[in-house]
């Protein structure tokens, strides 16, 4: 599973990531939640943001060939530790916040 990373791939049917972390695109769902999974393992636990945690959602292109993209409702909540704050201090407020663990794939209500 490769992740592709330019523009000109970006007639995919679903994108994942993005806001200033990598990002693929993919045709199916499921290929979508593997690239997600190897995005959260880079970004996981780093010290980049001033952020206890990111959340990675799946987007849907709204039609062929659009460059326009909306939510599917799959998303994954990624601990960073930009703050200096515990690790199990973070991973409880995922918990509290969404009640979800972090780096599982959920669905929520869009």
């Amino acid at each position: 599973m490769s992740i592709i990373y330019n523009k000109a791939n970006s007639k995919k049917k679903y994108s994942v990531g993005g806001r200033g972390i990598p990002f693929a695109y993919t045709d199916t769902i499921a290929e979508a939640k593997s690239a997600g999974s190897v995005i959260a393992k880079k970004v996981a636990w780093r010290g980049k943001w001033n952020l206890m945690f990111l959340s990675l959602p799946i987007f849907v292109a709204d039609a062929p060939g659009s460059v326009f993209y909306k939510q599917t409702g799959w998303v994954m909540y990624v601990p960073v530790r930009g703050t200096g704050v515990q690790a199990e201090r973070i991973i409880d407020e995922i918990k509290r916040r969404h009640g979800v663990a972090p780096l599982v794939w959920v669905k929520k209500a869009r």
